[in-house]
């Protein structure tokens, strides 16, 4: 699936333990990872919810939520709004580069929006 080729080509860039594109009923669409037991199925699941809250919280101010950016003491976590409720979310190591991470998972976002159609 070209999704999937999308995501590992994103992780490989950015040096990330894997990622996921799930849709807007939290229902993973593809995911990939590079790290044996990481459960990126359930890491989207989870953090879905949270780019939820944000895009509601920001709409009650006029405003538009397009990524969340957090950052635990192990890891670093990515989570994307794609068009039609759908996101993704890259999972990174805490030492890896949040700024590139960043910009590169935008420009995936562009890429799996064209594929969407």
């Amino acid at each position: 699936m070209i999704f999937t080729e999308i995501l590992k080509s994103l992780s490989e860039r950015t040096g990330a333990n894997g990622a996921v594109m799930i849709d807007r009923d939290g229902e993973v669409v593809a995911s990939w990872s590079k790290v044996a037991g990481l459960d990126m199925e359930l890491i989207g699941a989870h953090y879905e919810i949270v780019l939820d809250a944000a895009l509601e919280a920001a709409s009650g101010h006029g405003g538009k939520v397009s990524s969340v950016a957090i950052s635990t003491d192990t890891a670093r976590l990515a989570i994307l709004a794609i068009k039609e409720g759908y996101c993704l979310v890259l999972a990174l190591d805490r030492a890896a580069p949040a700024g590139k991470a960043m910009i590169e998972a935008a420009r995936a976002v562009e890429t799996i929006e064209t594929e969407m159609g």
